[in-house]
C-alpha cells in the first residue's frame, strides 16, 4: 500500500496557506481601492454639479457684459445746448399804444384850438412832451411784457434741461449697476471655473496616489510570499 503522506512535499501545504493569505490581503486592497474610486467618481459628480449650478445662475447675466459696456460706450451725453430767444420789444407792444397816444394829443390839440393858442411854441412842446412821456410809458410796459415772456422761456429751458440731464443720469446709472452686476456674476462664474480645476487636479492627484497605494500593496504582498515560503523550505 502507498503511504500518500509519505509523498506530500510540505511546501505544498505552505505554498496553498500563503497564496490564501496573499489573495485575501489583495482581495483587501482592491476593495479599498475600488472604494476610494467610487469615493472619486461621487466627487467629481459634486464638483460638475457646482459647476453646473453657478453656471445656471450666473451665467446668463455674465454673458450680458459685453451689451451692458456697449450701452454705456454709446449712450450719448446729454446737451441741452444754449438758449435762444427770438422776441424782441416791439413784439409786445400794445395794439393799443398808438390809440391811446392818439386820443392825448388829439385832447391837447383840442384845448389849444378852445384857447386859441393851437399854433403857439408852447402847444408844440407840450404835444411833443406828451407824445415822448406816452411812447416812454408804452416803452416801458413793452419792456416789462417782453423782460417776462423771456424769463418765462428760460424757466421752460432750464427745467427742460433739468430733467433732460436727470433722465440721462438716471439712465448711467442703471446701465452701470447692470454692468456691475454682470461684472460680479463673471467674477462668480471664473471662480467657480477655477476652483472647478483645482479640485479636479486634486483628485486627480488623490487618484493617483490611491492607484500607486494599491500597486505598492499587490507588490508588497506577493514579495512577502516568497518571502516567507523562501524562509520556511530554507
Amino acid at each position: 500500500m502507498i503511504d500518500w503522506l509519505s509523498l506530500a512535499d510540505p511546501a505544498d501545504g505552505l505554498s496553498f496557506q500563503q497564496d490564501r493569505r496573499v489573495k485575501k490581503a489583495n482581495d483587501a486592497a482592491l476593495s479599498a481601492y475600488n472604494k476610494a474610486m467610487g469615493t472619486s467618481d461621487d466627487n467629481r459628480a459634486l464638483y460638475q454639479q457646482y459647476l453646473d449650478k453657478m453656471n445656471s445662475t450666473y451665467g446668463d447675466l455674465a454673458g450680458k457684459y459685453a451689451d451692458y459696456l456697449s450701452n454705456i460706450e454709446n449712450q450719448k451725453v446729454y446737451d441741452p445746448g444754449q438758449f435762444s430767444y427770438s422776441g424782441d420789444v416791439d413784439d409786445f407792444y400794445s395794439k393799443a399804444a398808438n390809440q391811446r397816444i392818439k386820443q392825448a394829443t388829439d385832447a391837447i390839440t383840442n384845448s389849444r384850438a378852445n384857447a386859441g393858442s393851437m399854433f403857439s411854441s408852447d402847444y408844440l412842446n407840450e404835444l411833443a412832451a406828451k407824445q415822448q412821456a406816452l411812447a416812454s410809458e408804452e416803452w416801458d410796459k413793452a419792456y416789462d411784457r417782453y423782460m417776462q415772456d423771456r424769463g418765462t422761456s428760460l424757466n421752460e429751458f432750464s427745467t427742460n434741461a433739468n430733467l433732460g440731464n436727470q433722465a440721462y443720469q438716471n439712465l448711467m446709472n442703471k446701465n452701470t449697476a447692470l454692468l456691475e452686476q454682470a461684472q460680479n456674476a463673471q467674477d462668480n462664474v471664473s471662480n467657480a471655473y477655477t476652483n472647478y480645476l483645482q479640485n479636479l487636479a486634486n483628485q486627480n492627484n488623490t487618484d493617483a496616489q490611491n492607484y500607486a497605494n494599491y500597486v505598492q500593496t499587490i507588490a508588497g504582498n506577493n514579495l512577502s510570499k516568497k518571502g516567507l515560503l523562501g524562509r520556511a523550505l530554507g
